[in-house]
This record gives structure tokens, sequence and C-alpha cells, in this order.
């Protein structure tokens, strides 16, 4: 009994901190028009299904190997430097290399 006691103790532990780290999981905003007008400017012909490919890109490949990073956690100079060997080492093409660059870089500036 009380050997039974001890693992369902555990059992509801290990349930909660799933639990609580899966509400802590990042929650990347949806991109809209108005990042969509503001990457089109800094890319130009960028359009929102681009960015919406981006961000699906992201969050698919980016969360693979470490958790996700707020867009705006890291400066344009920053993403430039990573995302090149982050791609590399996720086997992502330049196309799609490319979408997640204009995510992040757009979706990083509306934080500001």
């Amino acid at each position: 009994l009380c050997l039974k006691s001890m693992n369902m103790k555990k059992y509801i532990f290990v349930t909660a901190l799933f639990l609580a780290a899966c509400g802590t999981a990042l929650k990347l905003a949806v991109p809209n028009e108005a990042d969509a007008t503001r990457a089109a400017v800094k890319f130009p012909g960028t359009t929102l299904a681009d960015l919406n490919k981006g961000k699906a890109a992201y969050e698919a490949n980016c969360a693979k190997c470490h958790g996700l990073k707020d867009p705006a956690r890291y400066s344009e100079e920053k993403w430039r430097k990573v995302n090149p060997p982050m791609a590399k080492k996720a086997g992502i093409d330049a196309a799609t290399e490319e979408l997640i660059l204009k995510y992040v870089l757009t979706a990083g500036s509306a934080a500001k």
C-alpha cells in the first residue's frame, strides 16, 4: 500500500511538472497585415503568406533542437549571424532559411 502511494505521488509530481512546462511554452505572435507591410519595406515582395510560412518553419524546425526564442530577444545582427549555421545544422534549404529570417526580424521589430 505504501509503495503504491509513493508511486502515485511521483506520477502526480511528474504530471504536474509536464503540464507546467507545456503551459509556459513561448507563444509566438501570428503575423498580420501591419507586419507584412513593415516586412515588405525591408524585404520587397514579402507577403503575409511568406511571414506565416516563416513562422511555421521556425516553429517546426528550430524547436527540434532547442526551445523557441522570442524574436525580439536578439538584434537583427545577431539573427543574421546565428540563422545560417542553425539552418545548415537543421538541414533547412536556403528559401526556407530566408522565410525564417524574414519572420524573426519582422516579429522582433514589432515588439520594439
